[in-house]
């Protein structure tokens, strides 16, 4: 059964109410027949401790749902993201007060001048909507090229992208073709003043750390994060031989198309790049929750670890601005991660069917990777957490 061996045997001293387990898994397996998700894999663990392993539903591909079936996690890419910049923070290679420009000399023009490495973690970098609107229309008044449909192939994007450099004169070899759009397209907003959620900014952080290293992001994070945490399944490039290995996704799935392919596999966005396990993922987890050590072995400084997860945008007068550094804040947000959360819980979610969650006065951490169905009218990852929660005493 997913309620582990551990949830029942250790129960009074890990302050759990097993029985609650059993009502998650009553749901889950309801869930699944009623075909509300293709699949789902989850894993809690309290106080380091595995008290829920579950795998459901099916894969197109034969290797199946299991603890350790790979799935790109896109925007829960981004505390890992985060924690490598605190290892460069820690190795005296970077401060956050450190302006983008010092590592990205391009990034300068158009109000990008004052933009430092906290505002690329905050969400508060100035890059909003409006901007991207303003992009848009960049791109069909002034070069002259039309943006592909919602429906457009891979195909379809190539040209486009292809289009992008010649009319900006650029190499065709040229990758970060969008970026150089971004560049010409004044900010609507200054730096620290308005948050707006995007992949934008952790995009940036992953070229600065690119910058720094001299390495492939993959080359750093496995040296100093991926290989101390047995972070064993966890690439931004994912070998050739672990492709059969992620949840192959049916075509009513979100992310059906991309998912399933070779530009999926290899994309090594800071925002939204990763691919891992619940597994993995949980070590990683462990590592937050432990302040930085992991099997006993220092992986971050706590006081790294109390500032990636502490609210950052207090200035701002939203609740929702709520944000740690690669983090979700929950604050007093009443949001689709879970209403029982403490109030210092962070976590993150991830397009496509993904949340990780972690509730540091709970000692609880909270897997769940899925494939979910295009017309997203079902979702149930915060009422998983939910449940978790409520079985803590």
């Amino acid at each position: 059964m997913p309620k582990t061996k551990q949830a029942v045997e250790q129960a009074a001293q890990l302050k759990l109410y097993p029985a609650q387990l059993d009502v998650l898994e009553e749901r889950l397996l309801e869930w699944i027949a009623q075909d509300k998700y293709q699949a789902l894999v989850i894993r809690a663990a309290r106080y380091g401790v595995p008290v829920f392993e579950g795998c459901y539903g099916t894969s197109t591909h034969e290797y199946g749902v299991k603890s350790d079936t790979i799935f790109p996690i896109f925007s829960c890419t981004k505390p890992i993201t985060a924690a490598l910049i605190f290892k460069l923070l820690e190795e005296g290679r970077l401060e956050l007060s450190n302006y983008v420009s010092t590592f990205l000399p391009e990034y300068t023009g158009g109000g990008r001048e004052k933009t430092n490495l906290a505002h690329l973690l905050t969400h508060t970098h100035g890059v909003d909507d409006e901007f991207w609107k303003s992009a848009d229309n960049y791109v069909k008044e002034e070069l002259k090229v039309e943006r592909p449909g919602e429906n457009s192939t891979g195909e379809d994007w190539d040209k486009y992208n292809s289009d992008l450099r010649k009319a900006m004169g650029l190499p065709e070899d040229y990758k970060d073709v969008w970026d150089a759009v971004c560049l010409r397209v004044e900010l609507k907003n200054t730096p620290g003043k308005v948050m707006a959620y995007s992949n934008y900014g952790y995009d940036r952080l992953k070229e600065i750390i690119c910058a720094i290293t001299g390495e492939s992001i993959d080359s750093y994070a496995r040296r100093v994060l991926f290989e101390p945490l047995g972070m064993i399944d966890s690439h931004w490039v994912l070998p050739e031989e672990k492709w059969g290995r992620v949840l192959g996704r049916n075509e009513r799935c979100m992310g059906y198309g991309y998912i399933n392919s070779e530009r999926c596999y290899k994309n090594e966005g800071g925002g939204n790049g990763l691919k891992t396990t619940v597994n993995d993922t949980a070590n990683f987890c462990e590592m937050i929750l432990n302040d930085g050590r992991f099997n006993g072995r220092r992986i971050l400084s706590p006081a790294s670890i109390r500032q990636m997860t502490s609210n950052y945008n207090t200035s701002l007068p939203n609740q929702w601005d709520s944000w740690a550094l690669g983090w979700n804040y929950r604050g007093t947000k009443v949001d689709d991660a879970g209403v029982l959360r403490s109030p210092g819980s962070v976590e993150h979610g991830g397009w496509a069917g993904h949340k990780i969650s972690i509730d540091g006065e709970q000692g609880l951490s909270v897997i769940c990777y899925s494939g979910v169905y295009n017309d997203d009218s079902f979702y149930a990852l915060g009422m998983i957490n939910n449940m978790i929660i409520a079985a803590c005493e």
